[in-house]
């Protein structure tokens, strides 16, 4: 995970999530901040308690039935 870069697509990706629910932060640099962020978390997650992950996909899953 730690290999993983984010890419402009990824940033482009958030921008158009951000227009969609907080128009007020639809910005390239929040969006980066957002991204990163979220993969910092995911790593410190993923090493201190991996079972999180597991419910995290688990919901994940879930939330594809509905």
């Amino acid at each position: 995970m730690s290999d993983y870069k984010i890419t402009e697509a990824d940033i482009d990706g958030m921008v158009r999530y951000l227009e969609v629910y907080h128009p007020d932060r639809a910005d390239r640099d929040y969006a980066r901040a957002l991204l990163e962020y979220t993969k910092s978390a995911l790593h410190g997650i993923a090493k201190e308690n991996p079972d999180n992950i597991e419910a995290m996909l688990e919901a994940y899953e879930q939330s594809l039935k509905t």
